[in-house]
C-alpha cells in the first residue's frame, strides 16, 4: 500500500497491547486516518505481547499466562467494546458480553505453615452495570475509600452475619457525628456501645459527606473516620469470632484499613505528597509507619495477595518483595473502590482470540499495516544526538503467498496458531524454532528504515527487556559517551540511546524485571472431582510455587468435546536471573523450562492436595488426574500439559519496586525528537504491570503525536499539583466533571 505524501508516517515497533493501543488511537477517526499512516513492526508471526495466545496441534489454547481483567480497567474495556461494535458481520457469533464474564469469587490463600489454608472471599457483582467502561468512574479519593469500606461491610454480612465485635465510641466522635445531624446516626443509636459494622457505616457515610459537601468537611471529620476504624479494629482482635477463618480475615482487614486510611489522609490529602515520592518507600513499610502492626503486615495474606497479584517480586524472588507505596495505594483504591460490574472478569476463550485478533481485524480495516517477522536490533540517532535517525531490523523469515495470519477457532472467532505456518515461510537455514525468543538470532535478511525515507515518528512499544543491557547477572555500566570511533568503542545494540541520553540509560538500568512461570493442566476430573468444594474460583496466594490458580474450564468449549473435564491455569513468579543470559545463549530457555517442570512436579506431589484434596491416592499424587491423550505412565503425563518459564527478557514483567518510579520516563521524554515510548515500563501515572497500564501508555503516545487534548481516565488518579489546590480540591482533583 502506497503512503499518501500528505500523511505523517508513524512506525510502531511492537505489537503488544501498548503498540496496538497506540495504533488504535492514531487510526480512530477518518480524519486521523487521513493525517497518519501507521505501520506496526512485530517479531514472529502473531500479535499481543503478553496477551498473545495460540492453538497447538491438538487445538488447545496455549497462553503466556493467566489473564484476568480487573473491573477498573476502564480504558482497556472501552477500547475492546468499541472494537466489537465495529467488527464486520462475519465476526464472532457471540458478543463481548459472552466472551468475558464477571468473576466475584476470589479466595485468598495463606501459604505459610505446614498446611496452607484458604479463606473464602467474594466480592459483590452487578449484572446491571454490564461491561466496565460504559460509564465514567468517580475517581475521587472519598468515593474510592467509601466504596472500599463498603466492601468490608459486605464481607461482614456475607461471612459473619450478626456476629460483630462491640465498640464503645468516644465522646469526641459522638459529638462530631451529632454536629452533622445525619438522620442515619441519631444520638440514640450512638449511646453505650455500637457494632463494628456500625463503625464501618459511619466511616463510609462520612466519606460520602466529603464527596457531597467539600467545604464543611474538616480535620474533625477526618479524625472521626480514623477513630471509628481504629476502634473497630481494636475491638475485633479481642472477640472470639476472630478465631474463626472468616472472623480472622475480617479482623486483619480492619487492622489494615485504618492505617491505610490514615496514610492516605496524611500523605495525599494533607501533605500532598506525589505518588512518585510515596513510591520511594515500600508499601509494607508505609503501612507500619502509619500504625499497622509489623507482625500483621509481614504475615497478612491480604498484603501478600496484593504483591502476588501484581507480581511485585524483582528477579522473581519472594524474599525480595518490593512495591512502591504510592502505586500500591493507587492499585488498591482502583481495584476495590472503582470496579464496575465485578472485581474481576474472565475470558471465555484465548486472550489472542477474544482481545487481540478482533483488534487486529479492526486495524487492518483502517489501513494500518503490519510487518511480521521483524525483530528490532538497533536504533540509531542523528549525528547531533537529538533525534532518532534509523531503525534496524533482522528479518526472521519471509512469508510466502497464501500465508494466513489468523485461523478460525469456532463460533466466528479467529486467533493464531502456537507455531507459525512453516509450509508458507522462507526460514533461516539453521531452522530457528522460536522466533519469539530473545535468544533466537537467525535471520534471512535485514531491513533498515530511515527517517528521511520511511518514517516521521516512531513509537517504541517493545518490552523493557528487549533493550535492557546485561552482562552476567548485572546491568552493564553505561557505555562511553558520543563521539568515540568504532576502534575506541565497539557499538552494541541500542548504544546510541544510552550514549546520548542519561535519563534513558537510568530508566533501563534501574527498573527491575520479574520472570514468571505459567502452567496449564488439563484434568480427567471435573472441579468437584479434585476435591474443591466451593464455586469456580480465581485464587491468589495459594500454595507455592504456583500460588495463583483459576479454574478456566470454560475454555474447553473452544478446544474439544471429549475429555478432559476441567482445565486449570496456574502461575507465579519464577526466581531466576536467566533473563540476563547473553543474546547468543542457546540454552537459557531450555534450562528455565526444565526448572519449571521440576517445580510443577514438586507442586503436584506436595502442594496440590491443599486445594485439591482428592488428587491423592495412598498418600501419593494420582497422575491419572492429568489428561494425556497418549496415556503415559505416572509423572510422564506432565508432558501432555503446558509448562513454561517466562524468562526471556521481553516475557518478563516490570516491577514497581520502591525507589524505581523516579527513573521512569513519560511517553514524550525519550530524550530524542520523533521517538515516543509506550509500555508498562514508562511513566503513565498508573505504573503497575497490567493491561490497563499498557493501553494507557499507547493512548498517551498517540496523544503526544497528534497533540490532541485528551484526558485519559485514571492517568491522574491520586496525582495532585501541590500549588493552587486547597484541601477539598485535592480530594476532588480526580473526580469527573458533573454531567450537564
Amino acid at each position: 500500500m502506497e503512503t499518501d505524501l500528505s500523511q505523517r508516517r508513524i512506525i510502531i515497533v511492537g505489537g503488544g497491547m501498548a503498540g496496538l493501543s497506540a495504533a488504535y488511537q492514531l487510526s480512530l477517526t477518518p480524519e486521523l486516518r487521513k493525517q497518519y499512516h501507521v505501520t506496526v513492526y512485530q517479531l514472529g508471526w502473531r500479535l499481543g505481547g503478553k496477551c498473545a495466545s495460540g492453538r497447538d496441534a491438538q487445538g488447545r489454547n496455549i497462553e503466556h499466562g493467566l489473564h484476568i481483567w480487573f473491573g477498573h480497567y476502564l480504558n482497556a474495556f472501552q477500547m475492546l467494546e468499541e472494537v466489537y461494535q465495529n467488527l464486520p458481520r462475519e465476526g464472532p457469533t457471540v458478543g463481548l458480553n459472552c466472551l468475558i464474564l464477571p468473576q466475584g469469587y476470589t479466595p485468598i490463600g495463606d501459604p505459610d505453615g505446614a498446611k496452607p489454608s484458604v479463606y473464602d472471599v467474594s466480592f459483590p457483582t452487578s449484572k446491571k452495570v454490564g461491561i466496565p467502561g460504559r460509564e465514567p468512574a468517580d475517581l475521587s479519593i472519598a468515593n474510592c475509600l467509601s466504596h472500599a469500606i463498603g466492601l468490608l461491610i459486605a464481607f461482614h454480612d456475607y461471612a459473619l452475619g450478626s456476629d460483630s465485635p462491640i465498640v464503645k465510641l468516644d465522646e469526641v466522635s459522638i459529638e462530631t457525628i451529632k454536629m452533622r445531624d445525619d438522620p442515619q446516626f441519631p444520638p440514640s443509636r450512638l449511646l453505650g456501645v455500637v457494632t463494628a459494622r456500625t463503625c464501618l457505616e459511619i466511616a463510609s457515610a462520612w466519606l460520602l459527606h466529603l464527596d457531597e459537601d467539600m467545604i464543611s468537611f474538616g480535620p474533625a471529620d477526618m479524625e472521626l473516620v480514623r477513630r471509628v476504624l481504629q476502634g473497630a479494629a481494636g475491638a475485633s482482635c479481642h472477640m472470639t469470632f476472630a478465631n474463626t477463618a472468616a472472623g480472622h480475615l475480617f479482623d486483619q482487614a480492619l487492622r489494615l484499613a485504618w492505617p491505610l486510611v490514615d496514610g492516605i489522609f496524611d500523605d495525599i490529602v494533607i501533605e500532598q505528597r506525589s505518588i512518585q515520592q510515596m513510591d520511594g518507600e515500600d508499601f509494607r513499610r508505609w503501612l507500619v509507619r502509619h500504625g499497622a502492626e509489623p507482625s500483621l503486615v509481614k504475615q497478612s495474606p491480604m498484603v501478600r495477595a496484593l504483591y502476588d497479584t501484581m507480581f511485585q517480586y524483582p528477579d522473581g524472588d519472594i524474599a525480595n518483595a518490593s512495591y512502591g507505596a504510592g502505586t500500591a495505594v493507587q492499585v488498591l483504591l482502583r481495584a476495590l473502590g472503582t470496579y464496575q460490574g465485578a472485581v474481576a472478569w474472565e475470558l471465555q476463550a484465548g486472550a489472542g482470540e477474544v482481545i487481540v485478533a478482533p483488534l487486529f481485524e479492526i486495524l487492518k480495516q483502517r489501513d494500518v499495516e503490519f510487518r511480521f517477522f521483524h525483530k528490532l536490533t538497533d536504533i540509531r540517532v542523528s549525528s547531533d544526538g537529538r533525534s532518532v535517525d534509523s531503525l534496524h531490523f533482522d528479518v526472521q523469515a519471509i512469508p510466502k503467498s497464501g500465508y494466513e495470519w489468523t485461523v478460525p477457532i469456532g463460533h466466528g472467532l479467529f486467533g493464531w496458531s502456537s507455531q507459525p505456518d512453516w509450509l508458507h515461510l522462507d526460514v533461516p537455514p539453521n531452522g530457528c524454532v522460536d522466533f519469539e525468543s530473545f535468544w533466537c538470532n537467525e535471520r534471512v535478511g535485514t531491513d533498515v528504515k530511515t527517517r528521511i525515507d520511511d518514517f516521521d515518528d516512531v513509537v517504541l512499544a517493545i518490552p523493557l527487556g528487549a533493550f535492557k543491557k546485561f552482562t552476567g547477572n548485572k546491568s552493564v555500566e553505561r557505555p562511553p559517551g558520543p563521539g568515540l570511533s568504532s576502534i575506541e568503542a565497539k557499538h552494541e545494540p541500542f548504544d546510541d540511546l544510552y550514549n546520548y541520553s542519561t535519563d534513558f540509560w537510568n530508566m533501563a538500568a534501574k527498573l527491575r524485571l520479574v520472570p514468571s512461570i505459567a502452567v496449564q493442566l488439563w484434568s480427567t476430573r471435573p472441579l468437584a472431582g479434585l476435591g474443591w468444594s466451593g464455586q469456580k474460583p480465581a485464587l491468589v496466594s495459594g500454595p507455592n510455587p504456583l500460588d495463583i490458580w483459576a479454574d478456566m474450564s470454560q475454555l474447553l468449549r473452544y478446544e474439544r468435546r471429549d475429555p478432559p473435564y476441567s482445565l486449570h491455569y496456574l502461575c507465579d513468579v519464577f526466581p531466576s536471573k536467566l533473563y540476563a543470559a547473553p543474546r547468543t545463549s542457546r540454552h537459557a530457555q531450555e534450562m528455565a523450562n526444565l526448572l519449571a517442570y521440576l517445580k510443577t512436579l514438586d507442586w503436584l506431589e506436595h502442594k496440590a492436595k491443599f486445594i485439591w484434596p482428592k488428587v491423592m491416592t495412598n498418600g501419593a499424587f494420582d497422575w491419572t488426574v492429568l489428561y494425556d491423550d497418549q496415556d503415559r505412565d505416572d509423572y510422564r503425563r506432565i508432558r501432555a500439559q503446558h509448562v513454561k518459564a517466562n524468562v526471556s527478557p521481553w516475557d518478563c514483567c516490570v516491577a514497581t519496586a520502591a525507589g524505581t518510579s523516579a527513573w521512569r520516563l513519560k511517553t514524550d521524554e525519550s530524550g530524542f525528537k520523533h521517538l515516543y515510548l509506550a509500555g508498562t515500563w514508562i511513566d503513565t501515572g498508573f505504573n503497575t504491570e497490567c493491561v490497563e497500564t499498557a493501553v494507557i501508555s499507547g493512548m498517551q503516545a498517540a496523544r503526544a503525536i497528534t497533540g490532541a487534548e485528551l484526558e485519559i481516565p485514571g492517568e491522574r488518579f491520586l496525582h495532585a499539583t501541590r500549588q493552587y489546590l486547597s484541601l477539598c480540591d485535592v480530594m476532588r482533583s480526580c473526580a469527573p466533571a458533573p454531567a450537564e
